[in-house]
């Protein structure tokens, strides 16, 4: 059922699709706002505009008390997200980006779990500049954000690797661009009215307000989408809200994809309607119609999306309570014909892609190590030295680190050098394999939504296990501040979720492939016994595993069975 055709006797729509529907194609009062400097903030209604931009408004939490007693108001800043299809920029983008976060923000770059770039601490009046100048090197935040189509994920390096003949990233690419959001209110404000094409050259745009996909009230909640190969799960393919599943041939050609739906990993706590689910498999498809099938599939969730409760709003739930059939006859009447049944995918596995790999054109790759994935110090200085040189194409991954690429055999050994000698890890010793695999979200002191630390606090567990002997363990953990899951600790084999300050709840039994949900293990534990929990749970794995039995295959098992 579409927005515009509910009974008069649903429930009230959500405020947030009231304030879309005024927003004037995402303009209107929230330009005027940003446009007054003589605020660092702007109005809460106006924030929840301002996200489909790529932004959010963000304050200093650690400071929040002391202003307070001190009669001043919060230390406002704001959050930019860039949009990168399958992750992948120019050395150029990065350098520039490099910059930006030096001159208008706070001298980091945080690589996202959906490969892209965010900037923190940015000041309300250094955010057209940075984001102009973004613009101007062809890198958009439109979309970064907000109630629209995200970055459109893929794995980074498929393209680039022998046994593939499929351009992932050029789907990617086409994707994106298909959902891109067509009002041109964005252009007008940060670029004022102009647009710079590839060759450089800036166009006036002509005013628009209308969204031929979207419509004025855009998609009830953000919408994620992915390209996967089951070979190498590397972008987890089922937690998406859609995704593309590559179904390959004996030699490697892709036969088709199977579309999946549904996925998704955010919750809310004490709300039993919110939960983690992994995508289905709806049918199989031709390569050549996977654009078509993408569109129908999303505008089925534009339309029948819950828009009244915002906790309830996305895909995933529209499949839980309607099942996978209604889905598959829903888009069959929307395509004119059904999709073929979905094929069969071979074992799942998953890969980091850091160290060296040669490439098919004979040139090398190289994958780089980031602490979930903030760029900073030494980090920032050793990377911008070897791009620099090199010149490599970039790209960045789900697991939160970077990949420089098309690195000719020629140069292969300087570059090695350049990394050594700027203590950069490529995945190593003295990198180990427990802090290889943990990932962490920002959370505190900038998430708005985190109830507990996340990002300031995992590298600490992670060395107190390493000093207890368990850092050559291959397991993944995930860290998250909040239920929102933007680490993906629900797929985890470890997932720490924060409950409140110093309290998490520990789930485990996913997979290291991405394969299957964690559960709950222990519930309120305290963030000065969670090393305790953790070690008694992977002691108990190395008495009881079986041969080469990984750990969330065992806690699935024996831990927390079904």
């Amino acid at each position: 059922m579409s927005v515009d055709s509910q009974p008069e006797s649903s429930k009230p729509l959500a405020h947030v699709e009231h304030l879309k529907q005024i927003s004037d194609g995402l303009g209107g009062f929230l330009l005027d706002e940003l446009a007054d400097l003589s605020t660092d903030h702007i109005s809460e209604d106006a924030h929840q505009l301002l996200k489909f931009h790529g932004s959010y408004q963000q304050d200093d939490r650690d400071s929040r008390r002391e202003r307070k007693q001190q009669g001043l108001g919060r230390a406002w800043s704001f959050m930019v997200r860039t949009k990168f299809p399958g992750g992948r920029l120019t050395a150029e983008q990065y350098l520039l980006a490099d910059e930006l976060a030096s001159a208008y923000a706070n001298n980091t770059l945080r690589i996202t779990t959906r490969q892209d770039f965010q900037f923190h601490g940015v000041g309300k009046a250094n955010m057209k500049p940075l984001i102009k100048a973004l613009n101007e090197r062809w890198v958009t935040t439109y979309g970064g954000c907000g109630d629209v189509a995200r970055n459109f994920m893929a794995c980074p390096v498929a393209d680039l690797l022998p046994g593939h003949s499929y351009d992932y990233q050029a789907l990617a690419r086409q994707i994106s661009d298909r959902f891109m959001p067509e009002s041109t209110a964005y252009y007008e404000f940060w670029l004022d009215g102009e647009k710079v094409l590839v060759d450089g050259t800036r166009v006036q745009v002509q005013p628009k307000r209308d969204e031929a996909f979207y419509g004025p009230t855009y998609m009830p909640r953000k919408h994620k989408m992915a390209i996967g190969l089951p070979h190498d799960n590397c972008v987890d393919i089922f937690t998406h809200d859609l995704a593309l599943e590559a179904v390959l041939a004996a030699d490697g050609a892709l036969r088709g994809f199977n579309l999946l739906a549904g996925g998704g990993l955010g919750s809310t706590h004490g709300k039993a309607e919110t939960f983690p689910r992994l995508a289905d498999r709806v049918g199989f498809l031709a390569p050549a119609d996977a654009m078509r099938a993408i569109e129908a599939a999303s505008a089925i969730y534009r339309d029948e999306g819950d828009r009244t409760n915002r906790r309830h709003a996305r895909l995933k739930y529209v499949l839980e309570e309607r099942g996978v059939q209604w889905f598959r006859d829903e888009l069959a009447a929307r395509l004119g014909a059904p999709l073929a049944p979905p094929a069969d995918v071979p074992q799942y596995q998953a890969h980091d892609h850091l160290g060296w790999q040669r490439q098919a054109d004979g040139r090398w790759l190289v994958g780089v190590w980031v602490e979930n994935g903030r760029i900073k110090e030494q980090l920032k200085a050793g990377l911008r030295a070897v791009i620099e040189k090199a010149r490599p194409e970039i790209r960045l991954t789900a697991q939160q680190n970077l990949i420089l690429a098309n690195i000719e055999p020629a140069q292969k050994a300087r570059v090695d050098a350049m990394l050594s000698a700027y203590g950069l890890l490529i995945g190593c010793d003295p990198l180990s394999a427990l802090r290889r695999y943990a990932m962490a979200c920002p959370a505190m002191p900038t998430c708005g939504l985190a109830v507990a630390e996340s990002e300031r606090y995992l590298p600490d567990l992670i060395g107190e296990l390493e000093q207890r002997g368990y850092g050559g363990e291959r397991v993944w953990i995930r860290m998250s501040g909040c239920p929102n899951a933007c680490s993906r600790p629900p797929t985890a084999e470890i997932g720490i979720v924060g409950r409140s300050l110093n309290l998490y709840n520990v789930y485990v039994g996913g997979s290291f492939a991405g394969t299957r949900l964690a559960r709950l293990y222990r519930e309120n534990v305290r963030a000065n016994v969670l090393a305790d929990v953790l070690a008694e749970a992977l002691d108990q794995w190395r008495r009881e595993r079986a041969p080469d039995e990984q750990f969330g295959d065992w806690a699935a098992r024996a831990l927390v069975p079904a």
